[in-house]
């Protein structure tokens, strides 16, 4: 990598463990959910 390159996004799903991979994916998921729904309710409330 470049000097002074900065890394803005990094894969969280890395492991080489199915079972790992999919947990995370999942969690990820259910925190872009989280965040729509919040982000709706707020739109909503005003």
């Amino acid at each position: 990598m470049a000097k002074g390159t900065q890394v803005i996004c990094e894969s969280v799903f890395k492991s080489v463990d199915k079972k790992e991979r999919k947990k995370e994916f999942t969690r990820r998921w259910i925190e872009l959910v989280n965040q729509r729904e919040k982000d709706e309710g707020y739109n909503s409330a005003g």
